[in-house]
């Protein structure tokens, strides 16, 4: 379903600055059938992109004169920016390849008991559920770490030079082989396959099914060096639209580590008391399983808890 709008700007989004309050003003809203939509300037909430699905969106609640009403998700939109005409979610999807006249929307769902729709213009003031979302910033930040330990821990089994390398020097099976990721506030599940392009850029697929254990060790020990040495990290540009392509960073045995990334993280590794991957074989390729112990989690004192 298609909706008519006057929107003609990408979303200016706050959560690349780890922000979880904010204000926006109204530009479209519309019912649906148990629902209300509601699309603003601008937001703190993050959205699941309809694209890469890893991250679940924010939850949160939307307040306008004197009315307030909960947030159950945020949705990816693209609207035409000669047009006006929006998408959202899978009908967004359906368009395929569009071209720079679609720019992407935050589309926030309220439940739909709301008494009244918020006309355009309005002010509203949007505040996101900290705690959900700082799980799943440890998460987030949890897998790419992982990432990079896999690509080390998976360094030895490449027979030659043929993968693209990642910003800590390791031949980057993660980008090579990734086909879906999901995150969630426990961890994140990423499914790797192993087919006949990555072995011909070089990946002994079989030396590494037979060393499984191993790598497994490899990477969680990995995993507790780089929580032992906290460290900052960001996504830049922090000020910014949803369209923006962001880069995540962090450094990692004092060498800078980056990939492009949409999703929100943890100001610090300090944030992180533990991480713990199990990798198993699946029928065609490599499942990695994180599991994820926040700093809140493991009772840290409320002075030694750094802010999301």
């Amino acid at each position: 379903m298609a909706y008519q709008t006057d929107i003609r700007e990408s979303t200016r989004i706050g959560f690349a600055r780890g922000e979880t309050e904010g204000r926006g003003r109204v530009l479209f809203a519309a019912r649906e059938p148990g629902r209300l939509l509601v699309v603003t300037d601008a937001t703190p909430a993050h959205p699941v992109s309809f694209r890469w699905p890893d991250q679940p969106s924010d939850m949160g609640t939307l307040s306008w004169a004197g009315a307030s009403q909960k947030i159950s998700e945020a949705l990816t939109g693209l609207a035409n920016s000669e047009t006006g005409e929006l998408h959202i979610a899978e009908d967004a999807k359906a368009l395929g390849r569009v071209g720079p006249e679609w720019v992407s929307i935050v589309v926030h769902v309220l439940d739909g008991g709301a008494a009244n729709v918020p006309a355009p213009g309005t002010e509203v003031d949007i505040a996101i559920d900290a705690d959900h979302r700082g799980k799943l910033n440890a998460a987030h930040t949890a897998a790419h770490l992982a990432a990079f330990g896999l690509n080390r821990a998976l360094a030895p089994f490449w027979t030659k030079e043929g993968a693209t390398i990642d910003s800590l020097g390791a031949p980057d099976f993660d980008k090579e082989a990734i086909v879906s990721s999901q995150l969630s506030p426990e961890g994140a599940t990423d499914t790797y396959r192993l087919g006949k392009s990555l072995r011909k850029k070089g990946f002994d697929h079989e030396a590494a099914a037979g060393g499984l254990p191993a790598i497994t060790d490899a990477v969680n020990a990995t995993l507790a060096t780089w929580l032992a040495q906290p460290a900052d990290v960001t996504l830049e540009p922090a000020e910014s639209l949803l369209d923006t392509r962001r880069v995540w960073r962090c450094l990692l045995d004092g060498r800078p580590a980056e990939i492009f990334c949409a999703g929100t993280h943890v100001a610090n590794l300090s944030s992180i008391a533990a991480a713990n991957v199990t990798i198993a074989q699946t029928e065609d390729g490599l499942r990695m399983k994180t599991i994820v112990r926040t700093a809140a989690a493991a009772g840290l004192p409320p002075s030694a808890r750094p802010r999301w």
